[in-house]
């Protein structure tokens, strides 16, 4: 199913310059004339409030006013070894993971919600024959089932650096406790490490609801884990 919308008009320098843009990598969209298209004019306009602003561009429901082609490189995970797209959940702890490797070394990359697409459920489950199994990756439109980041390294090329540094407080475990401590002795000013073999929030971030937390009467695990983190 085509999720790329692209509202603009031919005369439009900038409408071109997208269009070019997307073809030459390779991106399927829909492009549609604002100036054939009343009911596009009209879209456009409310998207941009009241304004008929040329390029917008819908990618998966969100949109974007004239973007760049920096832009739309970072937001459609365009990269000198292809595309990236991320199939997965903010719930999953092996989609965050591959999330923060990717952001970690610079890799732009498409996050796509399977909770908010169906179409992106039904393509999972077509790749990994009928299972929904998440962090789904296509690189240049190859499919890989929950790579581990050692893989995520050599199928991107990412050069790894050997660094040597020594830390005043190395902490084991990025859960709550981690977390905390560690927020703790950053404030006296030690250089600290934390070492999570799988996902900040440790345990805590599977639970889906914790209630009595010391500033909460309930939140759920993975909330509580993105403001300890923060």
């Amino acid at each position: 199913m085509n999720k790329i919308q692209l509202f603009g008009a031919d005369w439009c320098p900038d409408c071109r310059r997208a269009k070019a843009f997307l073809n030459d990598n390779n991106i399927d969209y829909t492009f549609i004339d604002v100036d054939l298209d009343k009911e596009a004019t009209l879209k456009v306009e409310q998207i941009n409030n009241g304004k008929r602003i040329i390029p917008t561009v819908i990618i998966n429901g969100k949109s974007f006013t004239n973007p760049s082609n920096i832009e739309l490189s970072a937001v459609l995970g365009i990269n000198e070894v292809g595309r990236v797209q991320l199939f997965g959940a903010d719930w999953c702890p092996d989609c965050r993971r591959a999330k923060s490797f990717l952001k970690d070394n610079a890799i732009n990359f498409e996050f796509i919600d399977v909770d908010e697409n169906e179409w992106a459920t039904a393509k999972v489950e077509e790749i990994n024959n009928g299972k929904r199994i998440i962090p789904t990756i296509l690189i240049d439109n190859v499919p890989y089932t929950n790579p581990d980041n050692v893989s995520l390294t050599d199928l991107l090329s990412i050069n790894v650096e050997k660094e040597h540094k020594v830390f005043d407080t190395i902490i084991i475990g990025g859960g709550a406790a981690g977390l905390t401590t560690s927020i703790y002795a950053q404030r006296d000013r030690f250089d600290t490490l934390i070492l999570e073999k799988k996902n900040i929030g440790g345990n805590a971030f599977l639970t889906e609801k914790i209630e009595n937390y010391p500033g909460f009467n309930s939140i759920s695990g993975p909330a509580l884990m993105d403001k300890m983190e923060e």
